[in-house]
């Protein structure tokens, strides 16, 4: 499994007279540089995976830094996922820092600015275009888990409910996504995204913004995992009358059978994992939990108007 960042947002608050120096320079040098409702948009280094805006309406001036490609920033293909090595990682710090401050005539570097964002990206070759669309679709039986709801589909992104299964954090900062990926038709792309500083902060104990990117970068897989875990259920995806039947054979303790039964009779009509846990009031939902990971079971079912009979677990795709 290969695990790295593909997208960061740094932030510099600036006061109004050297917010207005900075920008009226920048007016004067960049060819592509453009007016939007609530600054600028300057493309002057798109080619190379970061964009800059700069924010006026406020009485709080800032500039961001948009690393939509850190795979640009090294040097590599747009969309490529790249391996969080430490040659890898240091190029990329470095070659931002140079960008940063070449941009600014090295008034401003990656120090001034505070990372405000940070995006993770697994890439899960699951076989198939069709599969990668049968993943999505059960994964949007979850529903809801414990502090985090789903996000609100429409236009968001880009992507809709048929091509994303997504939840926010409720107060954490963290936002997880699964959806497919148009260039490659095979991949399952999974995303931890960290947007807070306040969540930033909490992940790691560096300061200096350099020092933070590359403590994460080297900590992404764990950090990704961190959050995987607690929203997908391990094990494989069945009909529930499937399910039912591998609970009957599969689990000896009878009290801890009907727990199961009970829950996988809840989720679907709940519509949601974290309503079917609440409804079952007991304490330990844990137990049962793990008990549905001992026989390599998701307690998500594939819904019957889904064709698909059975899907291996996501965790079969990760070792």
């Amino acid at each position: 499994m290969i695990c790295s960042i593909i997208y960061m947002e740094l932030v510099m608050y600036l006061d109004i007279e050297d917010y207005e120096i900075i920008l009226g320079r920048i007016l004067k040098k960049s060819k592509e540089i453009y007016p939007v409702d609530f600054g600028y948009v300057d493309e002057a280094l798109v080619h190379r995976g970061v964009g800059i805006t700069y924010y006026g309406e406020s009485k709080k001036k800032k500039i961001k830094l948009i690393v939509y490609s850190p795979s640009l920033v090294i040097g590599n293909d747009a969309d490529e996922i790249w391996a969080p090595t430490l040659s890898n990682i240091m190029r990329l710090i470095e070659n931002l820092e140079k960008r940063v401050e070449k941009y600014f005539q090295a008034d401003y570097g990656l120090h001034n600015f505070d990372l405000a964002r940070i995006d993770f990206a697994v890439d899960i070759d699951v076989g198939s275009r069709e599969n990668v669309f049968n993943y999505i679709k059960v994964l949007h039986n979850i529903r809801q888990v414990k502090r985090f709801s789903p996000i609100k589909y429409g236009k968001r992104d880009g992507e809709e409910k048929d091509t994303c299964f997504g939840l926010v954090g409720n107060s954490n900062g963290v936002e997880f996504r699964v959806h497919g990926l148009k260039h490659e038709k095979r991949l399952l792309r999974a995303e931890v995204r960290l947007v807070k500083k306040a969540t930033i902060k909490e992940y790691t104990n560096e300061y200096d913004t350099a020092e933070q990117i590359r403590d994460l970068a080297e900590r992404s897989e764990p950090i990704f995992m961190n959050t995987f875990r607690y929203i997908i259920p391990p094990g494989d995806f069945y009909k529930k009358g499937k399910a039912e039947k591998l609970i009957w054979e599969k689990v000896s303790d009878f009290k801890m059978k009907h727990k199961m039964l009970r829950l996988l009779a809840l989720t679907p009509e709940k519509k949601s994992l974290l309503l079917a846990q609440k409804s079952m009031d007991y304490r330990k939902i844990p137990r049962i939990m793990e008990a549905f990971a001992e026989i390599d079971l998701s307690p998500i079912t594939i819904s019957k108007r889904h064709d698909v009979k059975m899907l291996n677990s996501l965790y079969s795709y990760l070792d």
